[in-house]
């Protein structure tokens, strides 16, 4: 074979190589802008605007899918702020659906927030906060969606819904004043500002299961 035709097998079998890759897995975020955008949530789907599980579509039994989402304050530089998140559940007609499977949720190299069947509320039942943020500061929360290789047929195509309400306290930050270690919110401003977040859960179930490894 010439070294002519050599480069292009070799460019040909990249090629391939590349298609069989799987897709990159996207990360989502919840972004805190300030008082007058409050939260901006990405990247949002056909079912919700503000849709948080781009990975976890055309789910099949025996899947593991895991997805990140980024939890960032870009407010002005003169506020810190508290971020808390709890879940309300799976809304009418996707309990059944989502209470097949279960969902983790864990802060990246930190603790768990949710371990239990994706209807439920669990240890996300109450509020939780996920720390106090600086401007341009984040969390990254891993989320993780566990399928049964024994789900049936009969939720083909099923469509979830679930309900996570993020929300805020604002501090001005000239109130740390580290010499004197007074840690009590300041007077001047405490502002709270919860946003339901309508989430998709595991969304297309084909109807052919995958192999037991």
């Amino acid at each position: 074979m010439s070294m002519k035709k050599r480069f292009f097998a070799l460019i040909a079998a990249l090629v391939f190589c590349l298609s069989l890759a799987p897709a990159a897995l996207a990360d989502s975020s919840v972004t805190y802008k300030g008082q007058a955008d409050k939260f901006v949530f990405a990247p949002g789907s056909e079912y919700s605007l503000t849709d948080l599980f781009e990975n976890f579509k055309g789910v099949m039994p025996g899947d593991n899918l895991t997805q990140q989402i980024d939890v960032r304050n870009s407010a002005d530089k003169n506020v810190k702020v508290k971020i808390y998140m709890r879940a309300l559940g799976a809304q009418p007609g996707s309990e059944e659906f989502l209470s097949q499977m279960t969902l983790n949720v864990r802060e990246n190299g930190g603790s768990v927030l949710f371990d239990a069947p994706a209807d439920e509320t669990a240890q996300l039942g109450d509020w939780v906060c996920l720390g106090t943020f600086y401007s341009g500061a984040e969390v990254t929360l891993d989320v993780t969606l566990n399928v049964p290789i024994t789900m049936d047929n009969d939720f083909q195509e099923a469509i979830g819904y679930l309900d996570w309400e993020f929300a805020v306290e604002e501090f001005p930050v000239e109130s740390d004043d580290p010499k004197t270690g007074d840690e009590t919110p300041v007077e001047l401003y405490i502002g709270i500002f919860a946003v339901s977040v309508v989430v998709i859960g595991a969304l297309l179930l084909t109807n052919r299961k995958k192999e037991e490894q």
